[in-house]
């Protein structure tokens, strides 16, 4: 059960699962860059077709960073760097508490061997006091030790870059499970607290409003949208910061960051109604349904435009009986007949009113981001820890031989092995000519 048990941790705290874990979530980070996120369900229907707009759903890639399987792989990396730093742990304290004068002089790691005829005396010295190599307390009969090491602390650089990737991981998870995506709608001139979170039935009520002073909509000269640009007021008790959101230049307030992320146009349209014979032009909008003569409500369900006409599509109710009716108001064609058990009804289009804006902000909260630009400023260290402070240990070994001394030079390096030899002639130059 134990053997079993250890062969499974094992498997879960393996090089080749971190690398495919990791390549996973970058896949899901580059879906999550490509993919628009935070838009409606019909938008990636229309957008990217029935068959991938339903994939994009199902795997929730409307809104990745939240998704299970983002989160779920998140967890399984975080094991994974968890379960791989403890296994290599006994070896690095193995490394880190070898003492370095535990070692055969005549078997130095990458050994250069060369006669000395100098004063010994005068080399112990240097060896001491100028190179400031330490003087290992071993017995080698007619031959001293000594011994420097460097950067002892870096064998644990490549655990301070696990450890930020751990960091990361929970700022990651954190704001996926306490943060949020969401979607505001506010008509020019009025205020909103009210931020929709993507996948949640509930909404979100923010400490303060947003109140949207005016939207301004530019387009190039062949009617083309160009940009469209939120003026808004925070407004937070007897607080106010005023703001401009373009697409691409986001505004933060507190810990939440406002998008501008699309807009609509709402327009009032100009009618006339004649009920039994008697004519009267109304205003008619999306807003709010119309009555008439505290008898019938006539409410605009749909509208827009499509080969240069003006459509309407209206539901008018009797009130009395309960009665209704639909139909479509088209510019420029008859006006649509409607008849009731005691009345008759025309409703034709006469032309556009006055147009409302409404701007599209996405509302983003994610606590923990602080705690990711930590994790993100541990492994900058953890890396120039990495490359720059390689743990290396120098050897130099002086015996007496026949009444001759001679030097042997060794030396152990974590990574840079390929240059240790160079640095190893270098060391002797300076024996020389010191």
């Amino acid at each position: 059960m134990e053997g079993s048990m250890k062969g499974y941790l094992n498997k879960l705290g393996s090089a080749k699962l971190a690398i495919v874990l990791f390549f996973l979530l970058a896949g899901i980070s580059i879906l999550g860059t490509l993919i628009p996120q935070g838009q409606t369900a019909g938008f990636y229907l229309t957008k990217y077709g029935q068959a991938l707009g339903k994939l994009i759903l199902f795997f929730q890639l409307n809104d990745a960073y939240h998704s299970w399987w983002y989160i779920a792989t998140l967890f399984l990396f975080l094991t994974n760097l968890v379960i791989c730093s403890l296994n290599r742990l006994p070896f690095t304290l193995k490394l880190y508490s070898k003492d370095p004068a535990d070692i055969h002089p005549e078997k130095l790691p990458n050994m250069i061997k060369a006669d000395f005829e100098g004063n010994p005396d005068r080399l112990k010295e240097i060896i001491l006091n100028k190179l400031s190599f330490k003087k290992a307390e071993k017995n080698l009969g007619k031959g001293e030790l000594y011994y420097k090491s460097l950067n002892k602390f870096s064998f644990f650089s490549v655990y301070v870059v696990h450890f930020s990737l751990v960091i990361i991981i929970i700022g990651a998870l954190i704001g996926a499970f306490f943060g949020y995506r969401g979607n505001m709608t506010i008509l020019e001139g009025e205020s909103s607290n009210i931020v929709q979170p993507l996948r949640q039935k509930d909404p979100v009520y923010l400490d303060f409003s947003v109140k949207l002073n005016k939207f301004i909509l530019e387009t190039y000269p062949n009617g083309m949208i160009k940009e469209y640009i939120s003026n808004i007021t925070i407004v937070d008790h007897n607080k106010t910061v005023e703001a401009i959101l373009k697409v691409n230049q986001p505004f933060k307030y507190k810990d939440v960051t406002f998008y501008q992320a699309s807009y609509n146009i709402i327009p009032e349209f100009k009618i006339k109604i004649k009920l039994n014979g008697k004519e009267r032009e109304e205003t008619i909008s999306p807003f709010q349904p119309l009555n008439l003569e505290d008898r019938y409500s006539i409410a605009l369900q749909e509208y827009g435009e499509a080969h240069g006409l003006i459509f309407m599509k209206v539901w008018v109710i009797e009130e009395e009986k309960g009665e209704s009716r639909e139909g479509l108001v088209i510019s420029g064609l008859p006006p649509l007949e409607i008849s009731f058990s005691e009345d008759k009804l025309s409703i034709e289009f006469v032309e556009l009113g006055k147009l409302y804006y409404m701007t599209g902000l996405q509302a983003k909260r994610d606590p923990g981001n602080l705690i990711v630009y930590l994790g993100f400023i541990v492994m900058i260290l953890g890396l120039v820890l990495v490359y720059y402070f390689d743990p290396k240990i120098f050897w130099i070994c002086l015996k007496e031989k026949e009444g001759k001394y001679e030097l042997y030079l060794g030396g152990y390096a974590k990574r840079e092995r390929e240059t240790l030899k160079t640095k190893l002639m270098e060391l002797l130059e300076d024996i020389k000519q010191i």
